[in-house]
């Protein structure tokens, strides 16, 4: 299990019995200032992903064969069940329209 997706599975069940922040669960695994930097842009662009599926009324089906993937595999990076690598949440971006601008305003949100 990477870093990134146990720490994802952790800070999820600690946040829904109400324990800790995003910041505590990062602070306890450890996190390198880069490495909650890029837990912050992935985070960012999976919710543009799903800002801009969802806008454009883009089923998940319909994202996985423009992306050339299956559809649990979407499903997996919108949930947040899985890391994503930030090619795969560029793929879709780019498969939803975006351009690089919009891709690099993302990860700056």
């Amino acid at each position: 299990m990477s870093k990134d997706h146990a720490m994802e599975e952790f800070e999820r069940r600690l946040a829904e019995a109400g324990v800790v922040t995003y910041d505590d669960a990062r602070d306890w695994l450890g996190f390198s200032e880069e490495e909650k930097a890029m837990s912050d842009m992935r985070i960012a662009a999976a919710r543009a992903v799903e800002a801009r599926a969802r806008a454009a009324k883009v089923s998940q089906r319909e994202l996985a064969r423009r992306m050339g993937t299956r559809q649990p595999a979407v499903s997996r990076m919108l949930s947040g069940a899985g890391s994503p690598t930030f090619e795969t949440l560029f793929r879709a971006m780019l498969a939803l329209g975006a351009d690089r601008r919009e891709i690099a305003a993302a990860l700056a949100n």
